[in-house]
């Protein structure tokens, strides 16, 4: 701004700044911020997906396994079958198919691991010989053990992997078990449920969409299947007759590989012709070439297009770049399900762009496409609520002294509001009606609390070491073939009794938990005491028009999670009791302190109690005759079916509203952020959420109208949409 002095003095001038910005790059600039929000919002998704490991292959695996047994699921629904009925029917089926190829991978491939990676080392050996006795260039015998290091490699990676991370894995499986059931019954429930707010049309487009790839995925998934299997089967034919040793492990590789798009293929035939070369010879390894042409010319032309028919089409160039992505994200669940979701994203891609672009398309730029300003409004708004929670868990991490008390005391209030409103039915005062309540069930944890510590702490290294015994047992009775099973135990009891002992030290110990717990109890009392009050001056502050809704929200977070909690610990006490009583009644030992174990792994829901009696089940095997064994495993197995699927999902879906699958899911991710204590407060909170967060979206919302966001670029685009008209003259 220039100003000048005197009679002729001008008015002060501003420079617009945006009359100086060619519009190309106005045009750019708006459409490049768009995409960066896109993309930093999908690389945080990426992260937090691969922090959340189990959780992500968890849904991966799920799904994919669910669009397998979907159809079927749907003909049983259409002769006649409840929505129950028909799931049950399907998920026992296709579980005890799965349960059987497990075993049959474990028995037939497992134990000779090791012979076959011998037989691939020497097989490869002897090709490098053959390369130097022929005087082949040195090219092609560097060329050759680079190649075979490389496969090794990756290999080695998988297994290591798989290894490393057996704890993870088999809760990943363990957990999709229990999810594919639930979506199979309530799949088309939740699709429906999350695009509730959309209008018909699009609703309907969309569902269109995601049926159609819903029946493409599963039938790419089945003649996967049905291929992987001929190919397997006609391996072992071709080995056996040609006396080609380890036929089995060697046709089950294939089998397996051939689930893996391209590079399973080629990484399994090459596994095989260089076994048959280090056993056989040229010779053999030249005729089992030529079968495997004649094999691969008549599954390609005739067998191939009638198995897939109308399913998915994805290019091999396409199919190579998902395949390593999908390994970073999900490890070897990854590599399997990497095409199949490649597949459902491009089915249901474009009538995701149709339902997200506005109608009709807001003033933009000519070069930016509305779905993608739709895309990049909601990604940045997302991104800085993401940023809000951080903030949010970082105050909490940095100020637990503060933060924990509070949680302590509305958990504990709002379980023992139920209590004092009683006593003061009684005629008892509310202060004094707190100060027992409270005082009362302190008392109560304290005991319970001595209890776990002598119990567990003093225990915890027996338990562990039962255990591993009992893992390691069960391996030798089945011929060395469960060794990843014995790596999930190994793993998961070392975890398990490290976060007991640390948990229960703390918690026995004095200092500063127990300040926190000190003032968590007396914050508790004023609550149980004065909270009403301090309710009723909240929510009088609050708009007219949401007070209602806002208040009986509060009411029933309030009842969810004091009902949680109470029908939590009884589930929890029914269950410990029970495995205290079978382990003695058997005989085998640390009875008192697994069931102190169970009643607080409980819960946990679903994951704990499985836990709890998969270590009364080891136990067994390590202590215990062929007979305990036997009666053991029998009541583990009615335990868990009746627990998951009938006590559980009434207890949650009565107390917190939610749905079990949200349940399975949301463990895992707590585990992972906040450990045990995590597991055991997600669901309540999860609860809180689900009953209160409508009034709280309402109350959000305002009142006024939301003006568009603009970013740095827009406004000098938005006046001409064609970069020439735009310019000046």
């Amino acid at each position: 701004m220039t100003t000048s002095r005197g009679a002729g003095a001008q008015r002060p001038r501003t420079v617009d700044t945006l009359s100086v910005v060619p519009p190309w790059l106005g045009n750019m600039a708006a459409l490049g911020w768009r995409i960066l929000v896109v993309v930093a919002l999908l690389v945080v998704l990426a992260v937090g997906a691969r922090q959340l490991w189990v959780v992500s292959a968890t849904i991966v695996l799920s799904i994919v396994v669910a669009a397998v047994l979907a159809p079927a699921v749907l003909r049983l629904r259409a002769r006649g079958r409840s929505r129950t009925a028909a799931a049950l029917i399907v998920w026992a089926v296709g579980m005890l198919v799965g349960a059987a190829l497990l075993v049959l991978l474990a028995v037939a491939f497992a134990p000779h691991l090791a012979t076959l990676v011998h037989d691939l080392r020497a097989g490869a050996a002897a090709i490098e010989a053959e390369i130097e006795a022929h005087d082949l260039p040195p090219a092609v015998g560097v060329l050759w053990h680079e190649a075979f290091d490389l496969g090794g490699r990756l290999l080695g990676d998988v297994i290591g992997e798989l290894v490393a991370s057996a704890a993870s894995v088999v809760t990943a499986v363990i957990l999709s078990v229990f999810l594919i059931f639930f979506l199979l019954r309530d799949g088309d429930r939740g699709w429906l449920w999350a695009f509730q707010s959309l209008g018909d049309p699009k609703r309907a487009r969309i569902t269109s969409a995601g049926s159609d790839a819903l029946m493409r995925i599963g039938g790419y998934l089945r003649g996967t299947t049905i291929l992987a299997a001929l190919m397997g089967a006609t391996t072992y034919l071709f080995l056996v007759l040609l006396g080609v040793p380890l036929a089995g492990a060697l046709s089950l590789l294939v089998f397996v590989a051939g689930y893996v798009p391209v590079v399973g293929g080629i990484v399994s035939t090459a596994a095989v012709l260089i076994v048959a070369f280090a056993t056989g010879g040229l010779g053999t390894t030249l005729v089992l070439l030529v079968l495997f042409g004649v094999r691969g010319a008549v599954m390609g032309s005739l067998v191939r297009p009638s198995v897939y028919g109308r399913t998915v089409s994805i290019h091999p160039a396409l199919v190579l770049i998902v395949l390593p992505a999908g390994y970073e994200l999900a490890g070897v669940v990854g590599l399997v399900a990497a095409v199949p979701v490649t597949a459902v994203v491009i089915a249901v891609a474009s009538a995701v762009v149709a339902i997200v672009a506005p109608d009709p398309p807001p003033p933009l730029p000519g070069i930016v496409p509305p779905w993608l300003d739709r895309f990049a409004q909601w990604g940045w708004r997302i991104l800085v609520v993401l940023a809000l929670v951080g903030v949010a868990v970082l105050v909490a991490v940095l100020m637990p002294l503060v933060v924990t008390p509070v949680v302590v005391a509305l958990v504990v209030a709002a379980t023992l509001d139920p209590l004092v409103a009683a006593l003061v039915r009684r005629g008892w005062g509310r202060t004094r009606a707190s100060v027992v309540a409270v005082g009362g069930s302190a008392l109560l944890v304290m005991v319970l609390l001595a209890l776990a510590t002598v119990s567990l702490v003093t225990e915890a290294g027996a338990i562990g070491a039962g255990i591993e015994a009992g893992a390691r047992s069960a391996d030798g009775s089945a011929g060395g073939s469960l060794g990843l099973g014995v790596a999930a135990a190994v793993q998961g009891a070392t975890r398990l009794v490290h976060e007991v002992r640390v948990v229960l030290s703390f918690a026995g110990a004095l200092g500063s938990v127990g300040a926190v717990l000190l003032l968590g109890l007396l914050l508790a009392i004023f609550l149980l005491r004065d909270g009403g009050r301090l309710w009723a001056r909240i929510v009088g502050r609050t708009p007219d028009v949401h007070r209602s809704a806002v208040d009986a929200a509060g009411s029933r977070a309030v009842g969810v999670l004091g009902g949680y909690m109470v029908g939590t610990a009884a589930v929890s006490g029914v269950g410990a009791a029970s495995q205290w009583l079978i382990m003695v009644i058997l005989g085998i030992p640390l009875a008192l302190p697994v069931a102190v174990l169970s009643f607080i792994l409980c819960f946990i829901p679903y994951l704990g109690g499985f836990l709890s009696t998969g270590i009364a089940f080891l136990l067994a095997i390590a202590y215990g005759s062929p007979l305990d064994v036997l009666i053991m495993g029998i009541w583990t197995i009615v335990f868990n079916i009746v627990q998951g699927n009938i006590v559980s999902p009434l207890v949650y879906g009565r107390t917190v509203s939610l749905h079990p699958a949200v349940v399975l899911l949301a463990i895992p991710a707590a585990g992972a952020v906040a450990g045990i204590v995590g597991m055991f407060m997600v669901v309540p909170a999860l609860g809180v959420v689900a009953v209160s967060w409508r009034p709280v979206m309402a109350l959000l919302g305002g009142t006024g109208t939301e003006a568009p966001g603009i970013m740095p670029g827009d406004v000098a685009a938005t006046t001409a949409t064609d970069p020439v008209a735009a310019a000046p003259a």
